[in-house]
């Protein structure tokens, strides 16, 4: 009896400091790691975030780039991390739902190894053609591109990049016959596209706006359910003769397994409130992103869905990064 008593006391202890935990969290900064270099479009979307976060949460919210692998190096690293809520992951879809499945070894479970927290942006992808090609929308392109199988070349930011994914769902759809020419990430091929090297694209819509408002390449159709905010003269492929063809890529928020569901939900609470600040908005409107807010569960879906849509693509198509 003494020892269930004992137990017990220990249990009620265990839960009084856990929740005291959870009232005082955030009691120091925060750090928000992302796994690519200061500049790029990961790192847009984490800084702005991190003030409107910083300010619900009453805490900074310190932006760490820790580049290399593709991400892959900043996503093992959050994974081994105290789960006390301060590292975090801005994950995204390259790093939870497409490497696991061209990699041989991440060095990580992306479903075992992670908490979900929240959902915070997507963005689309625009199909470019070079200047000059003697297309100008989606119906004549795969009229042009039919006719000479193998002729046409499209580039993407390396084998199994999302880009690469991308410009598989589109020749799978279409049954066309054009070459990829897979680069080391997607400024050679924007540089080479804009110089006529190669014919066709998909990039995405914060890198390629400018290029595409400004007439360096042409803009045959967005990869989203609905016309761009800065393109709106480019219509969606599902306007162009492919009514199911839709992808994105997105970036979520992770902490590392067995987190307090308290301190999750705190988190989570506070970046649904950031992503309706009016000058987040009105930054991520400007660069091509859409704030996507959810609950945890809501983000635990999403990594499911996309994981077995991209695990098929990948499979069907034999892709492997080795």
């Amino acid at each position: 009896m003494k020892t269930l008593v004992r137990v017990a006391a220990l249990a009620a202890l265990s839960c009084a400091a856990a929740s005291a935990h959870a009232d005082a969290y955030p009691d120091r900064p925060i750090r928000l790691v992302v796994g690519f270099s200061a500049g790029g479009g990961s790192d847009l979307v984490a800084r702005t975030l991190a003030k409107p976060l910083g300010e619900q949460l009453h805490q900074s919210v310190v932006v760490e780039n820790r580049p290399g692998a593709g991400g892959m190096l900043a996503t093992r690293g959050v994974a081994k991390e105290k789960p006390d809520g301060y590292t975090l992951l801005l994950g995204s879809a390259a790093a939870f739902v497409i490497n696991p499945y061209i990699q041989k070894d991440v060095g990580y479970d992306a479903v075992k190894d992670f908490t979900p927290i929240g959902a915070v942006s997507r963005f689309e992808y625009v199909l470019m053609g070079r200047k000059g090609l003697p297309a100008h929308d989606v119906k004549s392109l795969t009229e042009y591109a039919g006719q000479r199988p193998n002729e046409l070349t499209i580039g993407n930011a390396g084998i199994g990049s999302n880009t690469h994914l991308v410009a598989i769902q589109f020749l799978a759809e279409t049954g066309l016959k054009i070459r990829n020419v897979p680069y080391k990430g997607t400024a050679g091929a924007l540089n080479d596209i804009m110089g006529g090297n190669i014919d066709l694209l998909f990039d995405s819509v914060p890198t390629v706006t400018q290029q595409v408002k400004s007439g360096a390449v042409q803009g045959y159709a967005t990869t989203g359910d609905k016309r761009e905010h800065d393109l709106p003269d480019v219509p969606t492929l599902m306007e162009s003769g492919l009514p199911h063809f839709q992808a994105s890529n997105w970036f979520a928020i992770f902490g590392p397994r067995d987190m307090d569901p308290a301190v999750v939900n705190r988190l989570n609470a506070a970046i649904v409130a950031a992503l309706h600040d009016p000058a987040l908005v009105k930054a991520f409107e400007a660069t091509g992103n859409e704030p996507l807010a959810g609950s945890p569960q809501d983000l635990t879906r999403l990594v499911a869905d996309e994981t077995a849509r991209y695990k098929t693509l990948i499979e069907k198509a034999h892709i492997t990064a080795e």
